[in-house]
């Protein structure tokens, strides 16, 4: 499998640490993407701030519970567009991603720092690895969606750790194969 890919154990966890490259172009988007939320969050808070100051409301206060309403909303969604655009900048900025392996759960960490994105899977709903063409690398399925693993490695690197992962997690689909002979 090579010496890029590490492999931890202790008495609870298995720990495999996978290293990535950077893909520049999603990067930068999403820096481009987060540095407009953040110069946007700014004018936005600079604006509400001088309408209450100057206190035109319009209409002696008469559309003041509309408009109020209206930057809810808009801040609704603003906020869950920077929350997206953050945690997307984080996946792409990490250089490695870690899973870790428990006996009820799957945990696939992408580090940053303190930071990073972290997201957790209940074991029994976690398919077998395989290979997908469409991402060039190692998936596993988690009820309908398809969650990749490892997308930046070279698919040698996947296909072993595909390997890894099943012999150690899914014995069971080795095991079909021995029957059916």
């Amino acid at each position: 499998m090579g010496n890029r890919i590490t492999v931890e154990e202790n008495a609870s966890r298995v720990k495999i640490t996978i290293p990535l490259r950077r893909l520049w172009p999603y990067w930068l988007t999403y820096t481009l993407l987060l540095l407009i939320w953040i110069f946007g969050t700014i004018w936005g808070i600079q604006t509400l701030i001088s309408y209450i100051i100057v206190g035109n409301y319009g209409f002696e206060g008469g559309f003041l519970a509309a408009w109020i309403v209206i930057l809810v909303i808009i801040a609704g969604f603003w906020l869950y567009m920077g929350n997206t655009v953050w945690k997307r900048w984080q996946y792409y900025t990490s250089n490695r991603e870690i899973l870790f392996f428990y006996t009820d759960k799957l945990i696939v960490r992408r580090p940053l720092s303190l930071l990073g994105v972290t997201e957790a899977y209940d074991r029994q709903y976690v398919s077998f690895f395989r290979f997908d063409e469409k991402v060039s690398g190692a998936v596993f399925d988690y009820g309908t969606f398809r969650i990749p693993v490892g997308a930046t490695l070279v698919p040698e690197e996947s296909k072993a750790l595909i390997g890894l992962i099943n012999q150690r997690f899914f014995p069971e689909m080795f095991e079909e194969d021995d029957d059916d002979e």
